[in-house]
């Protein structure tokens, strides 16, 4: 768990402060372990101090998961842009890169994507949706330049997405470390996507 002092609440910054002893509460104990009132003991303020914040636990998880959609979304587009113009070479890159996040930031992919809680704290945002359309482009060009089947792309981009999220949430890499490498096991799960969104 991070340590804080009250040095670190100048400046506005009590509400960062919060958000990340929020992600240190997820990490231990899961989402549902989150409550103001233990947030408010771990970072050493009141309990009302945290409402001045956040109107509410739903208030909490929603800018929780803004940041990490932001965070995500980010290296995403980095992954693709680093990759170059080849659509199997970024397609690989963003698969990884999806795992990848997965992987070092296990909080907020738990409250990114966790089917339970608060509806206003699931609801789309504009990082989520850049975080999707680096994927939704990346087909978009692929069928621009003849590598990919024709078809809505946005059904096409569902079904890439759903495969790369089974791998990270049920984190399947681990399962074949002592085959391959996680990358390696990814980049063979990409095979799959690839074999669905060529041209027949």
């Amino acid at each position: 768990m991070r340590e804080f002092s009250l040095a670190n609440y100048h400046h506005g910054n009590l509400r960062l402060t919060l958000i990340e002893t929020g992600l240190d509460l997820i990490a231990e104990q899961g989402a549902r372990a989150l409550t103001l009132r233990e947030l408010g003991k771990r970072a050493g303020v009141s309990r009302m101090a945290a409402y001045r914040h956040f109107r509410d636990r739903a208030a909490l998880l929603e800018a929780i998961r803004e940041a990490g959609f932001e965070r995500f979304a980010e290296s995403l587009e980095q992954a693709r842009l680093a990759a170059g113009d080849d659509f199997t070479t970024r397609m690989r890159a963003l698969s990884a890169a999806y795992v990848r996040f997965a992987r070092e930031y296990p909080a907020y992919f738990e409250v990114m994507f966790s089917p339970a809680g608060e509806p206003e704290a699931r609801r789309r945002s504009e990082p989520g949706e850049r975080a999707f359309e680096a994927l939704h482009q990346t087909i978009r060009e692929g069928q621009a330049a003849g590598e990919v089947r024709t078809g809505d792309s946005l059904v096409l981009a569902c079904g890439a997405w759903a495969i790369v999220h089974g791998i990270a949430t049920l984190q399947l890499e681990r399962l074949f470390t002592a085959e391959m490498t996680p990358e390696a096991f990814i980049e063979a799960c990409s095979g799959v996507i690839f074999t669905g969104l060529k041209l027949l």
